[in-house]
C-alpha cells in the first residue's frame, strides 16, 4: 500500500482558552479529494492555517502531522512539511501584493517551489495556464491585482498551483464567490488537474458546490468538531445526520411551481430606449417597466452588462441615448441636486459592504437615513432603529460596536436594516449572498423576503446566480456581452430558456447527485 500524503492525528487548535478545533484526524491519499464542509467559525480555519503554516500566533497547537516519506511530528505553527504542498486561497482574499504585477508574484512563487530559476517557471506558469479556462495569458498578468477581475486572478492562482506539481494542495474556498459558471468550470479545471497530476486535495469549503462537484470524501466540521464522514454522493442522498441534512436543505434549489401572482401597483421606474452604444453606433435599447412593488433581476455573469445598465437606469452615469422616468420624474432633465435627492428614495444593499462606514456604530448606521431626511425625536428615532434591527436578527448586538467588527453576515444585515427604516420605494440588490456560508444565505434570502413582503418595496436584483433571482424576484433580463438576450418570467426562464447565455446560467446551479424535490430543475 502507497504511503498516506497525510496523515492528522487528534489535531486540536486552541485559541484565547476556547476550543476550535477538537482532536481532528484525517488520512489523506495520493490522488484523493476531501472536502471539509463547514460554517465560518466551524474549526476549517484553523485546520487550513496549521496545515498551511500560518497559524494564528497566538494559538495553542496539539496533536501529531506526518507527510509522506516522514515521522509523525508533533503539529506546529511553522510546519516543514517535507513534500511539495500548495496553497490555492481565494482571489477575494486579496492573497496578492497590490503593488507588484500579478505574474511576477505567480513566476516567485513557482520558482521557489520549483527550485528553478524564474525563466523556467514562467514557462511551466505559461503551460498551465493553457490547460484552463477563459484564455488566460502571461501577458494579461502583467498587471497589478487591482487591475484584473476576481476570476482571472482565479485562473492564475489555480494555474499556479497546477504549475508547481504538488503532492497536496490547500484549497480555501478557491472558487468561491466567483459567480456559479465561473465557479463550475474552475472546479472541473482542478479536478481534472488533480486526476492528470495526481494530487491529494484538501478543500475547506462554506459552500455545497465543491461538495457536488469535485465527489470525493466529504468532511462535515461544526463548532471545531467532525460531525460526520462520508462519500460526497451518499450525503447528499439525504441518508446524513440532522446537521448534514440541514446543510443541504439550505442550498436553494430552482423550482418550476408557478409563482403567486403579486399585486402591482403604479409604475415607479419606466425605461425607453436605454442605450450604452457611442451615439454614432446606436441601437435600439433597452425599454422596461418596473411596478411598486414588483422586482426584476438582471441576471448575467461579471462583465456581461448589467451593471453597466443598472448604473445608467440610475443615473450614475450618463447614457448616450434613453429616457428614465422614476415616481412619474424625468431623470434626465432634473440637476445633479435634484436626482440626489429623488435617489433617497432607493437604498442599496451590496454583497460587497463598501455602502457602510467602517468607523460609524450599528446604532449610527441605522439612524443615519431618518436624521438625515426626517425631523424626528430621539425616542422616535431609537423605536424606528430598534424595530429594524430586531427584523434582521441584530437586536441582541451592542449598539455601539462599530461596523468594522463585524462579521460579513451581520454587515450585510445591518445594510438591510438601514434600508428599512429609510422606507425606500426601490431597493436595488447587488449580489447580495456573495461571501457567506449556506446557513447565513439561507437567512439573508429569508430576511430579504420579509422586507419586501412587509414593506413592498420594488426589487432591482443584480446576480449571476439564477437560484438568487428566483428567490427574490419574478421576472428577469439575461444579458450577455451588454446586450439582453433573454427575458421573461423567471419561470418561464427556467421551462423553456432559449438564449445559450440562460442555458448556461441555469445549468451552472444544476448540482449533479444532488436528489431534488418533485417540480425542481
Amino acid at each position: 500500500m502507497s504511503d498516506p500524503v497525510l496523515e492528522i492525528a487528534d489535531l486540536s487548535v486552541s485559541r484565547a482558552g476556547a476550543t476550535v478545533l477538537d482532536r481532528f484526524s484525517l488520512k489523506l491519499e495520493a490522488g484523493e479529494s476531501v472536502v471539509v464542509l463547514g460554517e465560518t467559525g466551524s474549526g476549517k480555519e484553523a485546520l487550513l492555517g496549521v496545515l498551511g503554516g500560518f497559524a494564528d500566533t497566538n494559538d495553542t497547537i496539539a496533536g501529531t502531522i506526518r507527510f509522506a516519506g516522514g515521522e509523525a511530528r508533533p503539529a506546529a505553527k511553522r510546519l516543514r512539511p517535507g513534500i511539495r504542498v500548495a496553497y490555492l486561497p481565494n482571489p477575494r482574499s486579496h492573497p496578492l501584493a497590490p503593488h507588484a504585477t500579478v505574474l511576477a508574484q505567480l513566476e516567485r512563487v513557482v520558482a521557489r517551489k520549483l527550485g528553478a530559476p524564474p525563466g523556467s517557471a514562467r514557462e511551466e506558469l505559461r503551460l498551465a495556464l493553457e490547460k484552463m479556462p477563459g484564455g488566460v495569458t502571461l501577458q494579461l498578468l502583467e498587471a497589478k491585482p487591482g487591475q484584473l477581475d476576481p476570476v482571472t486572478l482565479a485562473v492564475a492562482l489555480l494555474a499556479a498551483t497546477s504549475a508547481q506539481t504538488p503532492a497536496l494542495v490547500l484549497a480555501d474556498r478557491a472558487m468561491a464567490d466567483l459567480g456559479p459558471s465561473a465557479e463550475r468550470a474552475l472546479l472541473t479545471a482542478l479536478a481534472e488537474e488533480k486526476k492528470r497530476l495526481g494530487f491529494a486535495l484538501l478543500y475547506a469549503t462554506g459552500g455545497l458546490q465543491p461538495a457536488a462537484r469535485l465527489g470525493g470524501r466529504v468532511i462535515v466540521i461544526r463548532a471545531g468538531r467532525v460531525v460526520e464522514e462520508g462519500d460526497a454522493e451518499r450525503l447528499m442522498s439525504g441518508h446524513a445526520h440532522a446537521y448534514t441534512r440541514t446543510l443541504f436543505k439550505a442550498l436553494p434549489r430552482l423550482t418550476l411551481d408557478q409563482a403567486r401572482p403579486r399585486a402591482r401597483g403604479q409604475p415607479l421606474l419606466q425605461v425607453h430606449g436605454l442605450s450604452l452604444q457611442p451615439e454614432n453606433e446606436l441601437r435600439d435599447g433597452i425599454t422596461f417597466e418596473l411596478r411598486r412593488g414588483a422586482s426584476l433581476a438582471f441576471v448575467g455573469e461579471d462583465g456581461s452588462g448589467r451593471r453597466a445598465h443598472l448604473r445608467a437606469v440610475l443615473g450614475l452615469d450618463r447614457a448616450p441615448a434613453g429616457r428614465v422616468v422614476f415616481d412619474a420624474v424625468d431623470l434626465n432633465i432634473l440637476s445633479q441636486a435634484m436626482a440626489s435627492r429623488i435617489r433617497r428614495r432607493i437604498a442599496f444593499i451590496t454583497g460587497t459592504d463598501d455602502s457602510l462606514d467602517p468607523r460609524m456604530t450599528i446604532w449610527d448606521t441605522v439612524e443615519e437615513p431618518l436624521r438625515a431626511h426626517l425631523n424626528l425625536t430621539g425616542d422616535l428615532t431609537a423605536g424606528y432603529r430598534e424595530a429594524a434591527l430586531k427584523r434582521v436578527g441584530l437586536a441582541s448586538h451592542d449598539g455601539k460596536r462599530r461596523v468594522a467588527g463585524l462579521s460579513a453576515f451581520d454587515k450585510r444585515r445591518l445594510q438591510v436594516a438601514r434600508a428599512i427604516v429609510g422606507a425606500p420605494l426601490l431597493v436595488v440588490v447587488d449580489e447580495p449572498l456573495r461571501g457567506l456560508d449556506a446557513f447565513a444565505r439561507t437567512i439573508m434570502r429569508e430576511v430579504l423576503t420579509d422586507f419586501r413582503v412587509t414593506q413592498d418595496p420594488a426589487f432591482l436584483v443584480i446576480t449571476s446566480d439564477f437560484t438568487v433571482a428566483q428567490a427574490l424576484a419574478d421576472e428577469a433580463m439575461v444579458f450577455r456581452d451588454g446586450k439582453i438576450v433573454e427575458r421573461g418570467a423567471i419561470v418561464d426562464l427556467l421551462r423553456d430558456p432559449k438564449d445559450e447565455a440562460t442555458k448556461a446560467l441555469i445549468e451552472a446551479v444544476t448540482l449533479p447527485n444532488l436528489s431534488q424535490d418533485e417540480g425542481s430543475v
